[in-house]
């Protein structure tokens, strides 16, 4: 799927993005089937042509809830901040891949609090899902393990 800055941005402004919202354990979060779930929904979004959204709230055994997402976007930032794909960054018109990116968000992943990883671009998405699930399984097993890590330390 291709689009525009601008079309993307009326998407999301008209909240046309197609949500789904769970709650995981650290272990369940890791798990290939939950991870094959949340990875279907969103390849289900991109097929029938809508921006997608699928939100984890992963509850900890120390400290606050970790939210990871994957999201749809044109390049490697968060939804929440689309504002940013401005003329500096992307010409309005011009049509762009819609990718498919990991997000995390917690104070202990790093300085920033948050981390964002292209899961599947364009080609990507139609290829094997237990690719796509492995690659994401493996990326939430290492951030969760550097917030526990960090988390252990205080």
């Amino acid at each position: 799927m291709k689009m525009s800055v601008a079309d993307y941005l009326s998407q999301l402004t008209s909240d046309q993005v197609v949500t789904e919202e769970v709650e995981k354990t650290a272990a369940q979060s890791q798990q290939k089937t939950v991870l094959t779930t949340a990875i279907n929904f969103m390849i289900e979004q991109l097929d029938t042509g809508h921006l997608g959204q699928y939100k984890m709230n992963i509850k900890m055994k120390k400290g606050d809830p970790v939210s990871f997402r994957l999201e749809t976007n044109l390049i490697n930032i968060p939804m929440d901040e689309a504002e940013r794909l401005d003329v500096k960054l992307l010409d309005k018109e011009i049509e762009y891949p819609v990718n498919l990116y990991l997000v995390m968000e917690s104070e202990d992943i790093n300085k920033t609090g948050l981390r964002i990883d292209e899961l599947a671009n364009e080609t990507d998405q139609g290829g094997k899902t237990t690719d796509l699930v492995t690659k994401a399984q493996e990326w939430v097993a290492e951030h969760l393990a550097d917030i526990m890590e960090a988390r252990a330390l205080v």
